[in-house]
């Protein structure tokens, strides 16, 4: 998985990864206002939401690991 977590002590709600998520990998939460990972397995390593978080609380690894197609069934 490429993406890793959203600190909640830098989050500041803004969306700004919400808004840059071409594959849109976050949500903000109604309770707490900030940004949460929702559906991480959908991220493709663009590292947008890093590049226009303004607080850099997103972090997001070097690369994805993606299961190995061993045979077609």
């Amino acid at each position: 998985m490429a993406i890793q977590s959203v600190d909640p002590q830098k989050c500041i709600g803004c969306g700004a990864c919400v808004a840059a998520c071409p594959m849109d990998v976050f949500r903000l939460n109604a309770k707490t206002g900030k940004s949460e990972i929702t559906y991480p397995d959908d991220c493709q390593v663009c590292h947008l939401c890093c590049v226009y978080c303004p607080k850099q609380a997103v972090s997001v690894s070097a690369e994805k690991r993606m299961p190995v197609l061993t045979a077609w069934g």
